[in-house]
């Protein structure tokens, strides 16, 4: 019996030995390993599409790739091809693709000139990402372009104050993220979140949560240089959209953020994103005190 005891004893040693002998090399070699750098430039690198609400067929093509360590990119061209509901629909022309030029990085995001056609006649344009695979851009027309625009477009509700963009072969669809009109805010606030966080990892190469995000100044930032209207309050960190629950939960490559309602007239539904910028809009059970 002693013997036999200490036969098994031995064994669970060397056992136990061997264990440890394992993941110390299995650690060492994971410390041996390089650890992948995030490139700011993968931010924007890639072909990036633009779709009408409710069609496959791009109107616009951006394509964007680094050469000899510098940004270079070229645009298809597209014209007004009309308008439905309020809104322009823009459709794609058969000229060759031009080159985009004095590609600059300036608060994280992408200035470029463009050359267009009328009545858009290019200029300036600025590329902004709201994820991995959506981004939007801004097209700057003079006083003369927004003329003619309305001119022969009576009746136009207004110019989109951004055309959405995102990766090719990124499904994305686009109406399930709008909100009514007084549910703006919401909406509004996912999208601000969305760049902000692009915006942290550019400079810092993680994610942050929404405390860092507030503390950092970055929420600001984001919403100084890119929004007429910041739709949260940036003073408090308890209850920044009074009536929604926000929840940003973050890891150095991904997050999940979610805002839904907190009281019987908002909360049947939600809205939910990641790094990606994709936003779905989702029903959510209320809570038992709100019914």
């Amino acid at each position: 019996m002693n013997f036999q005891r200490a036969t098994v004893s031995t064994a669970l040693i060397v056992v136990a030995g061997g264990l440890v002998t394992y993941f110390t090399l299995v650690v060492a070699m994971a410390q041996s390993r390089p650890v992948a750098k995030f490139d700011p430039l993968s931010t924007y690198v890639g072909t990036w599409v633009a779709t009408n609400p409710g069609e496959s067929a791009p109107f616009l093509m951006l394509r964007l790739s680094v050469v000899n360590a510098e940004l270079q990119g070229a645009m298809s061209h597209f014209k007004i091809g009309g308008v439905r509901n309020g809104e322009l629909v823009l459709s794609p022309l058969t000229f060759a693709e031009s080159p985009i030029s004095e590609l600059t990085l300036s608060d994280s995001s992408l200035w470029f000139v463009w050359g267009g056609d009328a009545p858009f006649h290019g200029g300036k344009m600025k590329f902004i990402a709201e994820g991995t695979k959506v981004a939007r851009l801004n097209l700057f027309m003079n006083p003369g372009e927004s003329d003619e625009i309305f001119a022969h477009y009576k009746g136009l509700r207004g110019l989109p104050p951004r055309i959405q963009l995102h990766r090719e072969g990124t499904v994305v669809n686009q109406d399930q993220s709008r909100a009514p009109a007084e549910d703006w805010k919401p909406l509004a606030t996912v999208w601000l979140i969305n760049e902000a966080e692009v915006q942290y990892r550019f400079d810092h190469g993680m994610y942050a949560d929404y405390a860092t995000l507030l503390n950092s100044g970055q929420l600001e930032k984001t919403g100084r240089h890119n929004w007429t209207i910041v739709p949260v309050n940036l003073q408090s960190k308890r209850e920044p959209l009074t009536g929604y629950v926000i929840r940003l939960d973050p890891s150095s490559q991904s997050y999940k953020v979610s805002i839904v309602g907190n009281t019987s007239e908002n909360c049947t539904s939600g809205l939910f994103s990641n790094e990606t910028g994709v936003i779905e809009r989702k029903s959510v059970e209320c809570p038992a005190s709100l019914q």
